[in-house]
């Protein structure tokens, strides 16, 4: 049961891609059951080839077999994707973000987390597109920021000396809405105790499915935020792009916590329930 939840805890940090082959995959790997994955994606080669959703599942099965720490599996899973994405593709970012970020987690287990530092740092140097960039930097922050100082963000100068919540968000992102009742508690118990909460965000150049002007996708922040998010009234909602991707919101939500001299001591990058969030503002605020 334990092996099972940390999968599926791990599983939740990833974007989703919607295809059937790869849903079938996730669902298998969250049961533990990766040789039913496998079979399923050998099946869907010899029908279809190697086409971007076989790619995705290639992906998805090399973090299950990480997380099932069988390496060599998914070392052979990671050259796959490097041999059929030999450099960044905009119709294959999932999946070469996917490689970057199982092989970074390999070398960390062979190297140690010096190494894969370098590794993702490298490669975020040579990222163009702003989801791999985020999701490289949420990989190097799951290893690196906590105990480091918070990066800069729209409002933390203004509250300097407080403890401040983070949450980054997206105007569709569905866990996020989610989380909006539960945060709104939070929010209520500890406002008063001197905890501030942000709620960054960025643009990703579409509403609905469909392209957007930043002009119409800001009304939708606000729609959103105004609608769903009711309770959070004043909290302030910053659209920064930059510090979106340099905090690594890939996964969202993203909750990063910063205690009073600005350093994090949580980072996140999936929901939290009220009560562990509660319990972790408690031991910041005892401080």
């Amino acid at each position: 049961m334990a092996r099972r939840f940390s999968i599926l805890l791990f599983l939740a940090t990833f974007p989703l891609f919607a295809g059937p082959l790869v849903s079938g995959v996730k669902s298998k790997l969250a049961a533990g059951d990766l040789a039913s994955g496998i079979a399923a994606v050998e099946d869907y080669k010899r029908e279809s080839g190697t086409d971007a959703e076989y790619l995705n599942a290639i992906g998805w099965l090399a973090r299950g077999a990480l997380m099932l720490h069988q390496n060599e599996l998914a070392d052979r899973y990671v050259a796959e994707l490097h041999r059929e994405i030999p450099v960044e593709n905009p119709d294959l970012i999932v999946p070469f973000g996917a490689a970057i970020e199982v092989e970074g987690r390999l070398l960390q287990q062979r190297e140690g987390r010096g190494a894969t530092l370098r590794y993702w740092r490298d490669a975020l140097a040579a990222a163009k597109d702003p989801a791999l960039r985020a999701r490289i930097n949420k990989n190097i922050n799951l290893v690196s920021l906590e105990g480091a100082p918070a990066p800069p963000l729209d409002g933390l100068e203004q509250a300097k000396g407080k403890p401040v919540l983070l949450f980054f968000w997206a105007h569709w992102c569905g866990d996020c809405k989610a989380q909006s009742v539960s945060l709104s508690r939070v929010w209520q118990k500890y406002r008063d105790k001197g905890l501030v909460l942000i709620a960054p965000t960025r643009l990703y150049g579409s509403v609905d499915d469909k392209d957007a002007t930043p002009v119409e996708e800001k009304a939708r922040v606000a729609k959103v935020w105004r609608e769903t998010y009711a309770a959070l009234d004043g909290v302030s909602v910053p659209i920064d792009d930059e510090a979106d991707i340099r905090y690594g919101a890939s996964a969202t939500p993203t909750f990063v916590l910063i205690d009073r001299k600005g350093i994090v001591r949580t980072y996140a990058p999936t929901r939290l329930s009220e009560a562990e969030l509660s319990r972790k503002i408690d031991a910041l605020l005892a401080e």
